[in-house]
């Protein structure tokens, strides 16, 4: 079990996972690699223990490099993963129960079209259902369904494990599943998804379609995939879906596979119900790995101290607690891990100033946006109206104001216990070997009053900021009074659930303040990585998670997600905190980790792979669990 305070300043460093890249092998599988412009036919079998490929170790099995000539018109990875055998059973067969308390159990809706934010993770999350990759301990994706895949600049094939069961008695898994799966899912082949992995997809894949019964075939959009996408999409390092059963929308229809859950995974729903409960039972055998545990209850509970309490009583094995309760839990001899840590920040929105859609690999189509939320004749005071200058910089000065009148440290040191971290940009931690001091937000407020002044607001005005109950709704309760005695900004805090929040963001139509981490706002994101990509035109349909879109930010995503060269996008990372830092759209606050608090008597280790923490990463891989 990894030391607490050790974890908490845990920051994951790896390498791409996608076209463009060569992809490093894991522990589970080998790889064979091909990058070709003029290459000189070899082939090399090495046996090792350890190899190092472009800055990233990987510990392998065996690896096998083959070159061999081939007529290009530009560079183009070919990437094959093979897996390695897994142990299919566990010793003496699952016992006992294990009980989870969370703020909520998700969406339970089994299917594809209609897996709204808060049911598409929770699936493989719960390990009833399996996604078609899976992490190794530098987030390079590795084999999981797919065994193995081939990527080209026009199409990734993946081959499909063979002999893997759906549950219910639903037969084997073929391609055709994979294919109806993701399709159902993706709004170009069906334009009423409303699956909260629809924009993602979408930009990753044209369609799926099944080759054969073990081969699928994901044809990639003009522009091609970009760094990072299918690890990104395709595994649970960021948002992904799990393998569903076209046999079952078959039989049942659209109507039926409502309340059918039907995966593959080592667990299988026998009990989901929203805002209560979700109860699953292990298989006697699986293909990969049986859970050792019998039963898993995960309860929702959505008040915190309810949850402590019932982890203190014995009622839970893990619970979900605020931070600043950790410590006296600890004391009490419970243990907990970091699973994964979210720089949180304010997102100052109606800043639409794009005027038409991106698309990348295309450019600006000119196809104009239709921005709700963007108010030109009356903007909120933190609004500028782009390309009048005098108005940007009046919203500037508001924005740098705010910003200055925030006491992160004491914040982390009240609220979150001093467990946390300060943050000044949220797309990067102070931990971070790329920090730089000029991105620091100090705590001012005479020249936060300064720039009021400057920006005609003496006098304050009012404002509401959206975020989540808890610990989020104490932080912005902090902020607000500091601004409310010292600016004479008045603060509403809007508590709306998520699901009901994000079509405003969607819809282009939100235009007040968010409190919140965003889609590239994660401690265990490097920084070459491309950022802003859920704050562009490209992901219209996704999330716009910053209800703001800014030109500059579409450019530098833009030239990062095509750009091949590592250093070349880490100086463009640069150059995105640079900017950020001087349009003070996305503002940080702190770097809050979250944590799993267990009983040590029921649970020994527990191996969380790297992960973005996006829809849920409170727990996960239950099946790998040290069950006592």
């Amino acid at each position: 079990m990894f030391n607490i305070i050790e974890r908490m300043k845990w920051v994951v460093l790896f390498a791409s996972s996608c076209v463009m890249l060569s992809i490093a092998a894991a522990a589970c599988g080998g790889t064979e690699t091909i990058e070709v412009e003029k290459i000189v036919t070899k082939e090399v079998p090495v046996e090792v223990e350890r190899i190092v490929e472009k800055e990233v170790e990987v510990v392998v099995e065996k690896i096998v490099t083959k070159e061999v000539p081939v007529e290009v018109e530009k560079v183009v990875t070919v990437t094959k993963y093979v897996e390695a055998p897994s142990a299919p059973t566990t010793a003496g067969g699952p016992t006992g129960t294990l009980t989870i308390a969370l703020s909520s159990v998700g969406v339970p809706v089994g299917d594809p079209q209609g897996c709204v934010p808060g049911c598409g993770n929770q699936k493989f999350r719960m390990s009833a259902y399996e996604t078609l990759g899976w992490l190794d301990g530098d987030a390079n994706m590795i084999p999981r369904i797919a065994t193995s895949w081939d990527v080209t600049d026009e199409y990734v094939d993946f081959k499909i494990k063979e002999g893997v069961e759906f549950h219910n008695g639903y037969g084997e898994m073929t391609a055709e599943d994979v294919a109806w799966s993701f399709n159902r899912a993706n709004p170009v082949t069906n334009p009423d998804s409303k699956h909260d992995q629809a924009g993602d997809f979408k930009r990753i894949m044209d369609k799926m379609e099944a080759v054969d019964s073990s081969t699928v075939r994901m044809t990639i959009p003009e522009g091609g995939l970009g760094v990072g996408q299918l690890r990104r999409a395709l595994t649970p390092y960021w948002q992904s879906m799990g393998i569903h059963s076209k046999k079952v929308f078959d039989e049942l229809g659209a109507e039926g596979m409502v309340d059918n859950f039907t995966g593959t995974g080592p667990l299988v729903f026998t009990e989901w119900k929203q805002d209560d409960k979700a109860v699953l039972e292990a298989l006697d055998s699986h293909w990969r790995k049986a859970a050792p545990m019998q039963t898993v209850r995960v309860l929702a509970v959505p008040e915190a101290t309810v949850r402590r309490t019932m982890l203190e009583t014995g009622e839970v094995d893990v619970a979900q607690i605020d931070l600043k309760d950790i410590p006296a839990v600890l004391d009490q001899g419970f243990d907990s891990f970091v699973t994964a840590s979210r720089l949180n920040g304010l997102y100052f929105g109606g800043n639409l100033w794009v005027e038409n859609q991106i698309i990348i690999g295309k450019g600006n189509t000119g196809d104009p946006l239709e921005r709700p939320g963007y108010n030109t004749a009356s903007p909120n005071p933190w609004v500028g109206i782009y390309g009048d200058d005098a108005s940007m910089e009046k919203a500037k000065n508001v924005r740098h104001a705010l910003g200055m009148a925030i006491d992160r440290t004491g914040i982390n040191d009240a609220i979150l216990g001093g467990l946390g971290e300060v943050n000044h940009i949220t797309n990067i931690p102070i931990g971070s070997k790329f920090w730089d001091a000029k991105w620091e937000w100090p705590y001012d407020v005479a020249k936060a009053k300064e720039l009021m002044a400057e920006a005609g607001y003496s006098d304050g005005f009012e404002m509401t900021i959206w975020t989540g109950a808890g610990t989020h709704e104490e932080i912005v309760g902090a902020i607000g009074a500091t601004w409310l005695s010292e600016l004479n900004v008045k603060v509403s805090i809007d508590l709306q659930t998520y699901s009901t929040h994000r079509p405003r963001l969607v819809n282009l139509e939100y235009d007040q303040i968010q409190y919140r981490t965003c889609g590239d706002s994660f401690a265990a994101l490097t920084v070459d990585l491309p950022k802003s990509n859920e704050s562009t035109s490209d992901k219209l349909g996704g999330t716009i998670c910053a209800g703001s879109m800014v030109p500059e930010w579409e450019a530098i995503y833009e030239k990062m997600v095509t750009e091949t060269d590592k250093a070349k996008r880490e100086t463009m990372g640069l150059e995105f905190f640079d900017v950020t830092r001087d349009n003070a759209i996305a503002i940080g606050v702190n770097e809050q980790p979250a944590l799993n608090v267990f009983d040590p008597s029921k649970i020994g280790n527990w191996p969380i792979p790297p992960q973005m923490c996006i829809g849920g990463c409170e727990w996960f891989n239950l099946e790998e669990i040290e069950w006592k």
